[in-house]
C-alpha cells in the first residue's frame, strides 16, 4: 500500500481527497502544519506527497525543497489557487513533479497520479531505455551491461532527470548502507558517462551532478 502525506489545511478538501485515496488503496496522512510536516518527514519517509503552497508556518515551496534534500524519491504534486508564474517556476526548480490548481475534480487527481506511475516505469532519451523496475539501461533494444553501483546511479540521476542531485544524496543512495571514510563517487560518474555515446551527466561544482536531456 503506497503512503501518502497530504499538507493542507482546507479541511473541507482534505476530507474529499482523503476519502478518494483510501478507496484506491493510498495510506493517507494528514497535517495541516508546514513546520510538523516537516518533522514527520524526518521520520518517515513518503510514497507520495501532496502539499498545498499556503500552509501556515512554512510554505509549500519550502517544504518541497526540504523534502528533496532529504529525499530523492517519493513523488511531490503541488495544490494551489495560486496562477501566478513565479509560485509555477518555483515548485519545479524545487523538486515537484506536478502541479494542480484549485479549485479541481478528484478525477484529474487520480489521472495525474496514474500518469506519473506510468511515466516511472521507463525514462526513454535519445536512442536509450532506462527501466526503473530492474534498473537495466537499453540503446536500441540491446541491454548496456552495467554494474549495480551504475544501475542505481543511474536510476538516481533519472528520477530527478534535469534536477540537480546532492552529492551526499547520491551517496547514500549508491552506497546504501556502507561505511567508508571515501566514496568514489567521480570514478563512478565517469565510468557512466564512457558507457553513453554524449556526456549527459553535468557537475555542479561543489553540489552534485545533473543528468540533462531535451525536454
Amino acid at each position: 500500500m503506497s503512503s501518502v502525506l497530504l499538507v493542507e489545511d482546507d479541511l473541507q478538501l482534505v476530507k474529499i481527497v482523503k476519502k478518494i485515496l483510501e478507496t484506491k488503496n493510498f495510506e493517507v496522512e494528514l497535517i495541516e502544519d508546514g513546520l510538523k510536516a516537516v518533522e514527520r518527514i524526518k521520520e518517515k519517509q513518503f510514497d507520495w506527497y501532496l502539499i498545498d503552497i499556503n500552509i501556515p508556518n512554512i510554505s509549500g515551496l519550502e517544504l518541497v525543497k526540504f523534502i528533496r534534500e532529504l529525499y530523492c524519491d517519493g513523488f511531490i504534486i503541488m495544490i494551489t489557487a495560486s496562477v501566478d508564474e513565479y509560485y509555477f517556476e518555483k515548485a519545479y526548480e524545487y523538486g515537484c513533479d506536478d502541479y494542480i490548481k484549485k479549485p479541481f475534480h478528484i478525477k484529474e487527481l487520480e489521472v495525474r497520479i496514474k500518469h506519473l506511475l506510468n511515466k516511472q516505469k521507463s525514462f526513454s532519451f535519445d536512442d536509450y531505455e532506462f527501466r526503473f523496475d530492474d534498473n537495466e539501461l537499453f540503446k536500441n533494444g540491446e541491454r548496456i551491461p552495467l554494474r549495480k553501483k551504475e544501475k542505481r546511479l543511474l536510476h538516481i540521476l533519472l528520477q530527478n532527470v534535469n534536477k540537480t542531485v546532492y552529492n551526499q544524496k547520491i551517496i547514500d543512495y549508491v552506497w546504501e548502507g556502507e561505511k567508508k571514510d571515501n566514496y568514489p563517487l567521480r570514478q563512478l560518474i565517469n565510468e557512466i558517462r564512457k558507457k553513453l555515446d554524449k556526456d549527459y551527466i553535468k557537475t555542479v561544482v561543489g553540489i552534485g551532478y545533473r543528468f540533462e536531456v531535451e525536454a
